[in-house]
């Protein structure tokens, strides 16, 4: 049997790519370093440093004695280099200390300059790259995609069978952290596989239709009587109903409670497992055949259709009732994989009439309210051991509720007095037909495009040519013909060998394309000697292309490189400003903001059932609330000072009713000018982060400092000593709040020197409760309503600038703003270049910051500014 052999090859490159050099840290130390730190600094550090930030005392975390030497590692440079400073700014040793002499100082900074400059220029000498790294899952999927045309729908799919991504620097495009191994190698191959049989068809399409007419077979009218309450023998008239059950339809008058506060406006009118239909993934196309009696009244009617709620491939959209009777939807659904079904397979139809057209008896839902009640007191005093005679009580009052209940002869539901029925609008439905999975096109884009001159040629010439027109799109460089040669030999011994048919035998070739290095990796070969180079014009528009978009170069970018041009004086300029004006920029937002703002650990943390705002449907909106929010300050190149506080939101419906603004509604996220008492403004104070940064429970302030430190300031707190031990939630009989705990916590001489310097950070963010919520007093770990303690959010930054009020401390964050700067330029400099930023770059970091703040902050100029920098434009 005739098999790829694309494994050994892959193989062989994948370990030269990911142990071209040695890592960092395991670079031998010279005598000479030993031997000038020991001569030079180690006496002055013991003298000066080691009692303020030795093994006995740590203040602010900080130990000197562990910084280490091997300046390779990004930050060491960066630690000594921050020692270097204070000592020289005369702020180290503290004014109450012993003075270090000059030439001991002297001596010291010599030693750590020369190692500074040492590491610059072997950083230089290097490149400051990975040779060659790997694309991670999204710029797969994206690149598929891309080149041959699919719908993402159908890829992403596929792609989640890829091993997840390792992150470094908190990305998951830097070559440190993105593996290839036995695997990856594996995976890639079956994943090729199922690529090449969805891009190239051999059969016509499959269709599995159900006419399922549920709503006439299934329904029946509603029992006429019903229990007076569940576990009652006794029963009652219904009465008023809200659907009548005709021979051809179903009369719904209004739709069934959902008891959730997402689906306020909705009312449920049916919900049903649609297995049968849903058999695989694909595009199924719902009829809903039904009209609207609207009996005068004025407004619109919609459907909103769900499938798989509550579980990781859930869908749902909104469309508007069709006059004519018929209302068509198309849907991508998930189904059962490998067998194996990843969430429920429930359909459900909501109508947006939800008026109370049919309530209960007022006098025999007093009495069920009355039971229920009852029901939890007995309930509760079991639980505490209560007296009996309390217990009696109890449940003599119930007996005497049971009584009246068992006398009551009914109806349990009336009509709303207080509304004209016969004036409020019907829905008549009378079925739902699922056909699919269809195909909007056939043969489908990804074939038409490969077989450009159609089916008919099936000749070794045709593969060539093919290929020839593919390959270099692949590869996203010009190709040799002996590499066209190569791909070409894999088709025509498919056919001959294996005895498989033209397009089986394509599939093969297709495979062998993506599995191959030229695909999978970011090649930049290097120049002899290893020496720095510029990029050339292909590698260019690969590196701005998986920047900006997370894809391949488009034609146009390919264009300008084909023609020699994209190195010209303002091209790459104007490439950057298209690019960031398309729609694919959006993968810049979701991939680069989603993982800054740890968008993608959102919904991790599921909050406790006393926070019964939370649910569902506020969790997405919050998920999108960062990068909607993130998308407005890049298309309209605001000042990147709004993420650290703005006089705006970007939000829908769901999270104004969160956050208590009137005048949002809809499900679609725009753009909201706020007023100070809205509390609100950039991301600190979004529910998603804050959600994500507590327990369920309660706040983490320690966890909010920290994210704050790490990612707003890009100053990482220190990790806590091993018998630093954890801040311990409220036992029984004590109510103490957040910060009362820590300041016990802070007793501890360890634990102070850590927390003095992350607390303000976090506490200042206590306003907000575990799952964002505005709040003026402590709440949550059974503080309720106004027994909860008045909230204390004041502190002090380090540079001795005090607030009082979030508003105080979002004043002192803008205050500097260049600290912030410089941090999102580490960042997204980070993020373009795939690898770390350390002390080497400390001059393209200044200039960065710079470019800012002649350009008034907007975040357009850093990106340009990384795009124009060398370190970008080189190998």
């Amino acid at each position: 049997m005739w098999k790829l052999t694309v494994v050994p090859l892959a193989l062989l490159l994948a370990a030269s790519a990911v142990h071209a050099d040695p890592p960092a840290n395991e670079q031998p130390q010279t005598a000479r370093q030993a031997a000038g730190f020991a001569e030079s600094v180690q006496p002055f550090l013991k003298q000066h440093c080691h009692s303020c930030h030795g093994p006995e005392t740590a203040k602010a975390g900080f130990r000197i004695d562990q910084l280490g030497t091997d300046f390779t590692l990004p930050t060491v440079a960066e630690h000594w280099k921050e020692v270097l400073d204070r000592i020289h700014s005369g702020e180290m040793p503290p004014e109450d200390q012993p003075r270090p002499e000059p030439r001991q100082v002297a001596l010291a900074a010599n030693w750590v300059n020369q190692q500074l400059r040492e590491v610059e220029l072997a950083a230089k000498q290097a490149g400051g790259r990975i040779p060659m790294r790997r694309l991670n899952r999204d710029e797969y999927a994206n690149t598929i995609r891309d080149l041959l045309h699919l719908d993402e729908n159908i890829v992403l799919p596929l792609i989640e069978e890829m091993p997840a991504d390792g992150l470094a620097e908190g990305f998951d495009r830097l070559g440190a952290g993105l593996f290839f191994d036995q695997t990856q190698i594996e995976r890639s191959l079956a994943v090729a596989s199922k690529l090449a049989a969805v891009a190239i068809v051999t059969e016509p399409p499959p269709v599995n239709r159900l006419e399922n007419r549920f709503q006439i077979e299934r329904a029946r009218p509603a029992s006429e009587q019903v229990a007076v309450f569940p576990d009652f023998e006794h029963t009652i008239p219904r009465g008023a109903k809200t659907s009548i059950v005709h021979p051809t339809h179903i009369e719904h008058l209004q739709g069934g409670p959902t008891y959730r506060v997402e689906y306020k406006g909705w009312g449920v009118i049916c919900h049903y497992a649609v297995s049968r239909a849903v058999t695989q993934d694909g595009y199924y196309r719902f009829r809903i055949h039904g009209k609207v009696d609207n009996r005068g009244r004025q407004g619109p009617n919609f459907y909103k259709l769900q499938y798989a709620m509550n579980s990781p491939i859930q869908v749902e959209e909104q469309v508007a009732v069709n006059p004519s009777g018929v209302t068509e939807v198309v849907l991508f659904l998930r189904g059962p994989v490998n067998g194996e079904v990843k969430g429920p397979q429930v359909f459900n139809l909501l109508w947006n009439h939800t008026e109370d057209a049919v309530i209960r008896e007022p006098n025999y839902k007093d009495l069920v309210s009355q039971w229920t009640r009852l029901r939890s007191l007995l309930e509760r005093a079991a639980t505490k051991r209560a007296p009996q005679a309390e217990v009696d009580a109890l449940k003599a009052e119930r007996a005497v509720v049971e009584k009246k209940l068992n006398a009551w002869t009914g109806p349990a539901n009336i009509f709303n007095p207080e509304m004209d029925i016969d004036k409020l609008p019907r829905l008549l439905l009378e079925s739902i037909e699922i056909e699919g999975p269809i195909q909007k096109e056939w043969p489908p884009a990804s074939h038409q495009s490969l077989f450009f001159d159609g089916d008919e040629r099936q000749d070794a010439e045709y593969v060539r040519e093919i290929f020839t027109r593919f390959l270099p799109r692949a590869n996203r460089r010009p190709v040799t013909t002996a590499e066209i040669d190569a791909i070409t030999a894999v088709v025509v011994q498919a056919q001959s060998l294996n005895q498989l048919s033209f397009h089986q035998a394509m599939r093969f070739g297709l495979q062998r394309v993506l599995c191959a290095p030229g695909f999978l990796f970011l090649e930049e070969p290097a120049g002899e000697h290893q020496q720095p180079r510029p990029l050339g014009d292909y590698e260019l528009a690969s590196r701005l292309s998986y920047f900006l978009w997370s894809t391949m170069p488009d034609e146009e970018l390919l264009g300008l490189a084909k023609a020699g041009k994209l190195q010209q004086q303002g091209v790459v300029a104007e490439q950057v400003k298209r690019m960031l004006a398309d729609p694919k920029a959006g993968q810049f937002v979701r991939n680069f903001a989603g993982q800054w703002l740890s968008v993608r650990d959102y919904g991790s943390i599921m909050p406790a059932a006393e926070y019964r705002d939370y649910d569902s449907s506020l969790e997405r909106a919050s998920q999108q609330e960062p990068l909607a929010f993130f998308a407005e300050v890049l298309q309209h190149n605001l000042p990147v000072t709004s993420f650290l506080d703005s006089d705006f939101l970007v939000i829908n419906e769901r999270l104004a009713r969160h956050y208590g603004i009137d005048g949002v509604e809809g499900d679609e996220f725009r753009r909201v000018s706020i007023q100070p008492e809205d509390h609100r403004g950039g991301v600190l104070g979004m529910a998603g982060l804050m959600t994500y940064l507590a327990d369920g429970t309660r706040t983490l302030p320690m966890r909010r400092g920290s994210w704050v430190l790490r990612e707003l300031l890009n100053d990482p707190p220190n990790s806590p000593p091993p018998n630093a031990g954890e801040i311990q939630p409220n036992t029984a009989g004590k109510d103490l709040t957040v910060r009362q705990r820590l300041e016990l916590h802070r007793s501890d001489q360890i634990c102070a020197s850590c927390h003095f310097k992350l607390d303000p950070y976090g506490l200042a963010l206590e306003n907000y409760d575990a799952i964002g919520a505005w709040r003026e007093r402590f709440n949550g770990e059974g503080f309720r309503g106004r027994n909860g303690p008045v909230l204390d959010v004041s502190g002090s930054f380090p540079s001795g600038r005090s607030f009082e009020t979030l508003e105080e401390y979002k004043a002192g964050l803008l205050q500097d703003k260049d600290k912030f700067a410089r941090a999102l330029a580490v960042k997204m400099l980070t993020y373009a270049l795939g690898r770390p930023v350390g002390y080497a770059d400390h001059a393209l970091v200044d200039k960065l910051v710079g470019d800012l703040q002649q350009h008034d902050y907007r975040i357009q100029s850093l990106i340009y500014g990384i795009v124009a920098s060398e370190p970008f434009r080189s190998k």
